[in-house]
């Protein structure tokens, strides 16, 4: 398991935790001959665990990051990857640059946010995907099918407007095709998909470390980014955050703040979904 992952050991002892309730107390576990790698997990309970790992990245990046650091004075922008543009990924981007990595990745697990009101053309949701999202839009609840196109298992999440940053962004911009967005609507959706139904324990460890590698990675590229910034827009990097001033988290605090959110979340999701499939 990488060294750059956020926090793999705790990872690790946490699957031990379960790892030892679901053999020792919990009901007989799906049978699979052919797996010798642990408890079998049907994919919709790990898009379940990777969505709401996701959820805990984009809340915490979008309220602490974004909207706190546009009031200390830090600007985000679409172009932020250009060289000459002193800025952070927009939350969008920070989940773009995320599922990219995930995209390179030699696990077969693919992340994609999409919308039916688009900034970018490329995130349009088309197809069968654009036909769940309406049910969703409706009801506002995840969405779990096979896609015969791509041969690949698929879950949608609804993807709301969390924070004013991303209200405010998207009626305000120059593309945008819709401009009344308000707080709480759903935007869009996060779209998960793997080829295979069910995944063993150690599947479901490297589906969650893969995951916050590239959120690390994509975090890391912008505190990078900011020491090329002129001398006085250089944000200082450490224990501070944007609430603090003209702050931002290191890595270190960033996966720590997320290493005590998530934990017991990871643990009893975890055990709460092996009973809802």
């Amino acid at each position: 398991m990488s060294k750059k992952s956020l926090f793999p050991l705790t990872i690790l002892l946490i699957f031990i935790t379960v790892n030892s309730y679901l053999f020792i107390t919990a009901p007989e576990p799906i049978k699979d001959n052919n797996n010798k790698e642990g408890y079998t997990f049907s994919v919709n309970e790990g898009f379940n665990i990777l969505a709401k790992l996701n959820d805990e990245y984009r809340t915490l990046y979008t309220k602490k990051i974004v909207g706190q650091g546009k009031k200390a004075g830090l600007k985000f922008d679409e172009d932020w990857l250009k060289d000459k543009v002193e800025a952070g990924p927009l939350p969008a981007l920070f989940l773009r640059e995320t599922a990219a990595f995930l995209e390179k990745s030699p696990i077969p697990i693919g992340l994609y946010l999409g919308s039916d009101f688009p900034i970018s053309k490329s995130n349009l949701l088309t197809g069968i995907q654009a036909e769940k999202f309406k049910e969703i839009k409706q009801d506002k609840a995840p969405k779990y099918f096979f896609d015969a196109e791509t041969d690949r298992n698929i879950a949608m999440f609804p993807d709301f407007a969390a924070a004013a940053a991303c209200v405010s962004c998207h009626n305000n911009h120059e593309n945008s095709p819709k401009t009344d967005w308000q707080l709480n609507d759903v935007m869009g959706a996060t779209t998960w998909s793997y080829p295979q139904d069910s995944l063993s324990t150690n599947q479901l460890i490297e589906w969650i470390d893969i995951f916050n590698q590239g959120a690390q990675s994509t975090y890391s590229s912008y505190l990078e980014k900011t020491k090329k910034f002129e001398t006085n827009k250089k944000p200082t990097i450490g224990e501070k955050w944007p609430s603090d001033g003209y702050f931002l988290p290191s890595e270190k605090i960033l996966s720590d703040t997320l290493l005590h959110k998530a934990s017991l979340f990871l643990i009893t999701s975890i055990l709460k979904n092996k009973d809802e499939y």
